[in-house]
């Protein structure tokens, strides 16, 4: 065998090994969906892993999409694996932390008063009063007005990572109308309903 041709074999086998061990972290990291396998505890977010997305009918024409910006939303909640049930969660926003990646835009949506009108009510707040399978009904308060949300809300699982730390992840989604929080303007030229789209993890209270 010549030197060439087992540099090359040396280097696909180099190539090669760290594939060859993906199936098994793969399976190592895959969460387990079942909420009684999750530790109890006291849970806070994850805020490099969670994001709150808004859609919202433009004209007509398109759905507009944005969300809150990175670190802006805080929420926590104690589990009872037994019970999960009877979990009670509170969220915090942020509400000038507006991200459409245009910081003008971004100014005007949160803090115009006909828009979220941030330096008015500055925070944007959930807190559940009930929790059934699928589903996570709270009292939201927005721009100073609190009503009722039902989210659909799917449980996707518990991991530990690689790196040691234990994560809790949730996908849900909902819609409210804004102008059940006072938040009328250019109704309905631009649309009422806004469609919410959240994928959140939380980490235990260290």
């Amino acid at each position: 065998m010549n030197r060439r041709y087992a540099s090359a074999l040396l280097a696909g086998a180099l190539l090669a090994a760290p594939l060859a061990v993906l199936p098994a972290v793969a399976s190592a990291q895959t969460a387990v969906t079942d909420p009684a396998q999750a530790p109890a505890g006291t849970w806070t977010i994850d805020k490099r892993h969670t994001s709150v997305t808004m859609k919202v009918r433009h004209f007509g024409a398109s759905k507009y999409t944005f969300r809150f910006a990175q670190g802006s939303v805080d929420a926590s909640y104690d589990y009872n694996p037994a019970k999960p049930l009877d979990t009670k969660i509170s969220v915090t926003i942020d509400a000038a932390a507006v991200d459409t990646g245009l910081p003008d835009f971004n100014k005007e949506i949160g803090t115009d008063p006909k828009f979220f009108n941030a330096g008015q009510y500055p925070k944007i707040t959930f807190v559940s009063t009930k929790v059934e399978p699928g589903k996570l009904t709270g009292d939201l308060t927005f721009r100073g007005v609190t009503k009722p949300v039902t989210l659909d809300v799917v449980y996707d699982g518990y991991a530990k990572t690689p790196f040691g730390s234990q994560i809790m992840g949730f996908s849900a989604t909902g819609k409210i109308k804004r102008s059940d929080f006072g938040f009328t303007h250019l109704v309905p030229m631009v649309g009422d309903d806004v469609d919410l789209l959240i994928e959140v993890e939380f980490n235990p209270k260290k």
